[in-house]
């Protein structure tokens, strides 16, 4: 569970789900992250300019014994975050518990890009956009575009485009993933975020990716 975002150009890795616990793998979390006052439990890593945090959320409050939903929000990002304590909570102690877990599980992701003026990043409709200039526009320039796939009546996926400067593009990908808990389950919704970006965004210079 340690993704190589920067070898795919992402500042940003989020994806949560809502799992229901029972007393056993509750009292295993716990264990190694007592919650706090609101019944939560923070994981966390730090790992070659990155830094990660899982939050396990309790949504049952005050519900004592049998099972009890709580909802799961991991988060990775390209930032130096320091040496950790070894007190800290780690993520792979919180996977080790959760990889238990055999059904698939339906996960929110949303995973932000952001291409430098190094790769030449093209998106497939040019922004900033053109348009038809009329005295007093409420506005002075287009410089986002939100998109959307449809599969049937559901939504597959969703991209936002900007241009935020010259040459630069900023992308965010929304979609859902259906996996099993498991040590790859970040670098795998990680490259079929970059999947879906390859779509929306041409660059005249690629880098080389690596494998998780």
């Amino acid at each position: 569970m340690r993704p190589n975002l920067k070898s795919h150009h992402a500042t940003l890795v989020h994806f949560d789900t809502t799992l229901t616990l029972t007393d056993g793998l509750i009292s295993e979390i716990q264990n190694v992250s007592p919650p706090d006052a609101d019944g939560d439990s923070p994981f966390l890593d730090s790992y070659d300019g990155h830094r990660a945090w899982v939050w396990v959320i309790a949504l049952d409050k005050g519900v004592k014994e049998g099972v009890r939903r709580f909802r799961i929000e991991f988060n990775y990002q390209v930032r130096a975050g320091g040496r950790l304590s070894r007190r800290i909570p780690r993520i792979e102690q919180l996977m080790n518990i959760l990889c238990s877990i055999k059904e698939k599980t339906d996960f929110d992701c949303r995973v932000a890009f952001q291409f430098g003026k190094r790769l030449k990043p093209r998106p497939i409709i040019g922004l900033p956009m053109k348009y038809l200039e009329l005295p007093n526009m409420p506005f002075d320039r287009i410089q986002g575009l939100h998109l959307v796939k449809f599969d049937g009546s559901k939504i597959k996926y969703e991209v936002i485009l900007e241009a935020p400067a010259n040459g630069v593009v900023v992308e965010n990908v929304l979609f859902s993933y259906a996996s099993e808990i498991d040590n790859s389950l970040a670098g795998k919704i990680l490259v079929g975020a970059a999947t879906i970006s390859d779509k929306f965004v041409l660059k005249e210079q690629q880098s080389v990716r690596k494998g998780f």
